[in-house]
């Protein structure tokens, strides 16, 4: 099998489940090498009124591999949400749990927090056969290093554009008495 020049693929995730839709030419062999692939009942489900195919997370290689085939990789589109903003509960939340999490100690800086996230999400992703409230207390403790960070940084900014505000002025321009 080889990609079909013009046809095109769009991912969209929605919750526990992938939303998969298609079209360009080969239509009918892209749909019925699909039905092929998944076979079983609650692998693929075609869902009429939203035009797609819903698949379950936990056959999102299966379903990269199977668009690998048949669909150039710039016409394949993923459509992720974007993670909501940090709450008040999550940047509130204290920081020494949260680095015990990924295995650190508070001192660690944010890359380290961030290389620890990676390593330990490849060893405990339910996906590869990992504990699925292992990998939810990693994200969490993840989430909250980030949003603490990212205050700091806000706060860092701030007191940069006051101190630039204050001393903004050039010898020239102040007032002689």
């Amino acid at each position: 099998m080889a990609t079909i020049d013009g046809a095109w693929a769009e991912v969209e995730e929605a919750g526990s489940r992938l939303l998969v839709r298609w079209g360009g030419e080969g239509f009918d062999q892209l749909r019925a090498d699909f039905r092929r692939r998944f076979p079983r009942h609650g692998d693929a489900v075609y869902l009429p009124e939203q035009r797609a195919w819903s698949v379950p997370r936990e056959h999102m290689r299966r379903l990269e591999a199977w668009l690998a085939l048949w669909v150039d990789g710039d016409a394949v589109t993923w459509e992720r949400p974007s993670p909501p903003p940090p709450t008040r509960a999550t940047v509130a939340a204290p920081l020494a749990p949260a680095y015990a999490a990924l295995c650190l100690t508070e001192a660690a800086p944010a890359e380290l927090a961030e290389a620890a996230h990676r390593i330990l999400a490849k060893r405990h992703h339910p996906d590869h056969g990992g504990d699925h409230e292992i990998m939810v207390t990693i994200n969490h403790a993840i989430e909250v290093i980030r949003a603490h960070q990212q205050l700091r940084r806000h706060a860092h900014d701030q007191q940069h554009e006051r101190h630039d505000e204050r001393h903004s002025t050039s010898v020239y321009e102040r007032e002689t008495p």
